[in-house]
């Protein structure tokens, strides 16, 4: 599990974008995956040891700073398919502060860490699993975090019990676990894509292979959680799907929703960068 954000949106309509993204790793693909994706950076010319992270930063290693254009599209999308060809999946949330701009410490934050532990609970249900969870290590406010996530462990949501995930959320150096660089790259990855920076769209194929999916085969609220939902048209835009199910109601998206479908809803009509239906 790890988390993301960006202030830079193309797409019109939405304002600054917080995320929080998790992989499932089947216990049979721990070591493979590593290995394969050891392999990968081997064959790019990535040193053994650096960490590969969406946005490296100002103390990133001298190797990225030198890296040339090519390697990093090449790197974060073998990532992906790497993931997808041994099984991984993926859940992540997206929240649109532009729409709804509450506390983040204090609402956001405790929000998206509950609707993405409802995916995980829910995904392992389906695989008639027991999973434990390792999230990056958190940066501000690591200590509320942490309670906000022991007790999600502890008593669930009012929408799942917690059956399945068999410890409390554990933290991690991501620089030492690949799995966790890999989350990384999917949370910011699908952020990206969702704010309509070109980085992110170009990797919506292999995203889309990642993603949890419903009993309908459908990412929206599975793989993909959009919030607040006057945003559920974007998945009509990035993944051409045509239905939204939320709470019981199955919710035409794009152009094919009827009129009193639409109030609020920005991108029924529109992807925001430009393209209309």
């Amino acid at each position: 599990m790890d988390d993301s954000k960006t202030d830079q949106v193309p797409r019109a309509g939405l304002g600054q974008l917080v995320a929080l993204g998790a992989v499932f790793v089947p216990e049979d693909a721990l070591g493979p995956y590593a290995a394969d994706l050891a392999r990968l950076c081997a064959g790019l010319g990535v040193p053994e040891g650096v960490e590969l992270k969406w946005n490296p930063g100002r103390a990133a290693p001298q190797f990225w700073r030198g890296a040339g254009g090519r390697l990093r599209p090449a790197l974060r999308r073998g990532m992906l398919e790497l993931a997808a060809d041994h099984g991984i999946r993926s859940a992540v949330v997206v929240w649109d502060r532009g729409h709804l701009d509450w506390p983040m410490r204090d609402r956001v934050e405790p929000e998206i860490l509950a609707y993405l532990y409802e995916r995980i609970e829910r995904f392992l249900a389906e695989r008639d699993a027991l999973g434990v969870v390792v999230a990056d290590e958190p940066g501000h406010a690591g200590g509320s975090w942490l309670r906000a996530a022991k007790e999600l462990t502890e008593s669930g949501t009012p929408h799942v019990v917690p059956e399945r995930v068999v410890l409390p959320i554990l933290t991690a150096p991501s620089h030492l676990v690949p799995h966790l660089q890999l989350a990384d790259l999917v949370a910011a990855a699908t952020t990206a894509a969702v704010a309509g920076r070109p980085a992110g769209l170009e990797l919506l194929e292999p995203l889309a292979r990642l993603a949890r999916r419903n009993e309908a085969g459908r990412i929206g609220g599975a793989g993909l959680v959009l919030w607040p939902p006057q945003l559920m048209d974007l998945h009509f835009w990035l993944f051409g799907e045509r239905v939204y199910r939320r709470r019981g109601r199955e919710h035409p998206l794009g152009p094919a929703a009827a009129p009193a479908d639409r109030p609020g809803r920005t991108f029924q009509r529109t992807d925001g960068l430009g393209r209309t239906a």
